[in-house]
């Protein structure tokens, strides 16, 4: 490697680092927490070297949280090919939930929450946020279309608003995890099931007698 190649590398590393460092700030404490001295601290660089990179700290941080939320995009889309076995019962379902907040603990989804709502809340953001929550939602559609389903796209978008219902509710700790584990994936079942039944058959059993 070249020596302008091996400053090149060094140089991309470098930003990466800041990058990083900025999005673990910005979980932290928020847009507040991200300085410029901060930053560089936490990346183990020179204080001076967020102001070489980059022209303000408004810049670091929009870069960071689209960075972020590029890694996410791809990380979705990537489970793209995952498997599932609409047989599967209730509490063998809420046992897998169960594992899946294990790697994901609330303070994490929480992260992601506050990182996704920054990005949404500003406009030269807004257009990523709603890329990343449209890759969650295809994926959900991949996922009930190999199940099985037929034209799962209403019902996908109703699987990922309960998703994100359940991430923020799971921050104030009103249930344990196995409680909402077998809440979600119940939550997910009926949603299904009425799909499956159709508009009439729903509206027919929500009919109560005069």
């Amino acid at each position: 490697m070249s020596r302008a190649q091996l400053t090149q590398e060094r140089s991309r590393a470098r930003r990466e680092a800041l990058l990083a460092a900025a999005i673990e700030l910005f979980a932290e404490g928020g847009s507040r927490s991200v300085t410029h001295r901060a930053v560089a601290a936490r990346a183990g660089l020179p204080p001076a070297t967020t102001t070489y990179y980059f022209a303000s700290i408004e810049e670091l941080v929009r870069e960071a949280l689209q960075s972020h939320i590029s890694g996410w995009i791809a990380t979705l889309e990537s489970l793209a090919s995952i498997e599932i076995d609409p047989r599967v019962d209730v509490t063998t379902a809420s046992s897998l939930v169960t594992e899946i907040f294990a790697t994901r603990s609330p303070e994490k989804a929480g992260t992601e929450l506050a990182i996704y709502l920054a990005a949404a809340r500003d406009p030269e953001l807004r257009d990523s946020a709603a890329a990343a929550l449209q890759a969650l939602q295809d994926l959900t559609v991949s996922v009930l279309g190999r199940a099985g389903l037929d034209a799962p796209e209403d019902l996908a978008a109703q699987v990922v608003a309960l998703i994100a219902g359940v991430a923020l509710r799971r921050q104030s700790g009103q249930y344990d995890e196995p409680v909402e584990a077998r809440l979600i994936t119940v939550g997910v079942r009926n949603l299904v099931a009425a799909h499956l039944l159709g508009e009439t058959a729903v509206d027919e059993a929500l009919v109560r007698p005069v």
